[in-house]
Formats: C-alpha cells, sequence, structure tokens
C-alpha cells in the first residue's frame, strides 16, 4: 500500500467509523503498519470488522483481518477435490521448492499479486523448441487420421 492509499484508507475508516479520532499523524503511522497489504484487502478488512459489530478499527484489526482473509483464499485455491498445481522449481532442491510453494500461495491469497511473465515461467523450462518441431507431430497426425489411399 502507498501512503496516499493509506490517507483514503484512513478517510474511508473515518467515514464509517465517525466517532473514531485521527490526527495528521495517523496516516503516517498507520502506513508502517499497512504497507505489505493491499488497499482493496484493507477495505475488505474494515468492512468486515464494521459488519461485525465494531463501533472503533484499530489498525491491528485490519492487518489481523486481512491475513484471516487471504489464509481463507488461499485454503481454496485449488478447489475442493482439486490436485495442486506442481511448483515450478525443482523438489530436490527442498528451500527454492517450498519458496515456491509459498509463493504460489501468496500470489493465489492476493489476486493483485504481480502475475508472473510467460517469459519467467518459461525460463525454468530449460530450452527452446523451434517452431518447426512443435507443427511436427500435429502433421504426422493429419496424415494419421487420413484414409489410406487405394
Amino acid at each position: 500500500m502507498t501512503p496516499e492509499e493509506t490517507v483514503a484508507l484512513t478517510r474511508y475508516v473515518r467515514a464509517i467509523c465517525p466517532g473514531q479520532r485521527f490526527d495528521e499523524y495517523t496516516p503516517d503511522a498507520w502506513h508502517d503498519v499497512l504497507a505489505p497489504y493491499s488497499l482493496a484487502d484493507a477495505r475488505a478488512a474494515v468492512v468486515a470488522l464494521v459488519d461485525s459489530g465494531k463501533a472503533f478499527v484499530a489498525v491491528g484489526e485490519i492487518t489481523a483481518k486481512v491475513r484471516e482473509l487471504r489464509a481463507g483464499r488461499s485454503r481454496h485455491i485449488h478447489g475442493p477435490g482439486q490436485p495442486p498445481e506442481i511448483p515450478d522449481a525443482d523438489p530436490d532442491d527442498i528451500p527454492a521448492y517450498l519458496a515456491a510453494v509459498r509463493a504460489q500461495r501468496i500470489r493465489a491469497a492476493d489476486p493483485t499479486a504481480r502475475r508472473r511473465p510467460l517469459a519467467e515461467l518459461l525460463a525454468a523450462t530449460g530450452r527452446h523448441i523451434p517452431k518447426e518441431s512443435r507443427l511436427a507431430p500435429l502433421q504426422n497426425q493429419s496424415t494419421a487420421l487420413r484414409p489410406p489411399q487405394r
């Protein structure tokens, strides 16, 4: 979250909780705590907290609720009964594999996270496949599917 987004969030909280006190340093203090989170997640957390009956919203409650919301999203990243996606790391390199699993879950839990470009994903595959060799199996299939000539 940027400092400008933190100012917007404090104004949002002040509008929802008119009895809550703010001063000119509140956005700076909140930004120190909320910087790792997105504005959308923080706003969703504020709404959930106020909806649960809170008349005042503390910054610690916002971070706890954001973590709770993200945990709920990451718990169901594959859908019920769906197998997990295989991380793009060598399973024999345990720290790299765990980092890939962690990054995968963070991407799933935070929909605003940076999506990895295709070139970065393909960099781990090892070699470039020329276009001609990718088309060759398709051309062979098309001749194999034709009825024999008489």
